[in-house]
């Protein structure tokens, strides 16, 4: 018997010459050596059982617990295995002591240091196998340096394209392909200059925001949002971040309540009703990419505000929708939450049409500036199986008065919300 554990050995493009002397000695050790095509091309000469490791990973897992035990096993993985790599399914399948993890350096290590760049700051997101969409949370953020691992379908060109569409012209493309092999090539590009190139399949590509262009390329890049993204807190944006009419947005401190009794979950799908600016449906979509928000709103000029709120802030999960209350409930899906800003004096109609459409368990949050308009929704809100409570809030700022100050208070603010039971 073995009694050796698997040992997972890194390899970069450049094959056996830049494994380590203990890398070496496994390997040879080995009677199984097991890895992708081209890893195990690096060996032509190695005798012993090869286990090529190929889209079926359950058969790779089952053969390895057959043979590990009785046989000395190697696997073979591109850079740092526990880097998006197999060392995760593998730490899933076998007991900690039985792996013995030897990596190489990562990708994304050899792609920051082509191109002269730190990365300790920097966001790294993979796109293998999985939607575009996961590149949104550091977009959103606008993050200076993102390395992105690429697949046949999100290859460089399609990013580009990504950004593009999304108004992210101020980020850069460094393309970094086949690095440390024989066909290593890193070329610059902007969003549009790349959108006709193809690449290898095996290339980190990294986004740079504002980034200087190399000597001989021409245009520069700007800062398209009109923000100053690093001065924007995660939560709690100021009313200046977001377009809307004049006073017509939730403050600050109302919004962020009105999220924490929204009791958000990532997938839930959210109705903002009456969304003037879309300022909760921009802070709400900002707390998770899966969260889907339906900014619902009558007037053609707010959902303008909207519309531009949510290319500002690259969110690609906010859906305004115009239209008037209830009517247009039959356009959204089921909700989890529903937050009411605006009734347009049809709270009778809406709050019954908005419990029917509830999932169960899910939550209703409204603001409300009149008593009338608040003693109203209590009542409808108490006619059906929910769970009915309130709020209020008066919110109160420092103002000078000569040299000295005085709080000046606005008007309170109901808060009433339900849970559908």
């Amino acid at each position: 018997m073995s009694g050796a554990p698997i040992a997972i050995i890194g390899i970069g493009h450049d094959g056996a010459c830049g494994l380590s002397p203990a890398a070496l000695v496994h390997i040879a050790q080995a009677q199984v050596l097991a890895g992708g095509k081209r890893h195990l091309a690096f060996f032509p000469d190695w005798q012993g059982e090869k286990l090529v490791i190929g889209a079926d990973l359950s058969h790779v897992i089952a053969c390895l617990k057959a043979a590990y035990r009785q046989r000395k096993t190697v696997v073979l993985a591109s850079g740092d295995p526990l880097f998006y790599g197999i060392g995760r399914l593998l730490l899933e399948a076998f007991p900690r002591d039985d792996l013995l993890f030897l990596p190489h350096v990562s990708s994304v290590q050899l792609a920051f240091a082509s191109i002269k760049e730190s990365w300790h700051d920097a966001w790294v997101v993979s796109l293998h196998g999985r939607p575009m969409q996961a590149l949104l949370p550091a977009l959103q953020q606008r993050a200076a340096k993102i390395a992105v691992l690429t697949d046949a379908h999100n290859h460089p060109a399609a990013i580009a394209h990504f950004l593009r569409a999304h108004g992210l012209a101020d980020y850069t493309l460094w393309v970094c392909e086949e690095l440390s092999g024989p066909g290593e090539r890193i070329t610059y590009w902007t969003p549009e200059s790349i959108q006709q190139q193809t690449f290898s399949p095996l290339n980190v590509t990294i986004l740079l925001r504002q980034a200087p262009l190399p000597p001989g390329e021409q245009g520069t890049c700007q800062d398209t949002s009109g923000l100053s993204p690093e001065a924007l807190p995660l939560l709690g944006l100021p009313e200046e971040a977001i377009e809307h009419r004049q006073g017509m947005i939730t403050k600050r401190e109302l919004r962020l309540l009105a999220l924490c009794y929204l009791a958000l979950h990532a997938g839930d799908v959210l109705w903002d009703i009456g969304a003037g600016s879309g300022s909760v449906s921009v802070e709400a979509a900002r707390l998770s990419a899966s969260l889907q928000v339906f900014a619902l709103e009558r007037s053609a000029p707010a959902l303008a505000h909207i519309e531009h709120n949510v290319r500002q802030f690259v969110l690609t999960n906010v859906h305004p929708v115009l239209g008037e209350a209830p009517e247009a409930f039959t356009l959204l899906p089921d909700p989890d939450a529903v937050f009411i800003g605006g009734s347009g004096g049809r709270l009778a109609e809406m709050i019954p049409a908005v419990v029917q459409r509830l999932r169960p368990s899910g939550r209703i949050v409204m603001h409300c500036i009149t008593l009338e308009n608040f003693s109203l929704g209590w009542d409808l809100l108490r006619q059906h199986p929910l769970q009915v409570d309130t709020t209020v809030v008066q919110l109160s700022h420092a103002k000078p008065l000569g040299s000295w100050h005085r709080l000046e208070s606005e008007s309170p603010i109901f808060i009433l919300r339900a849970v559908k039971l």
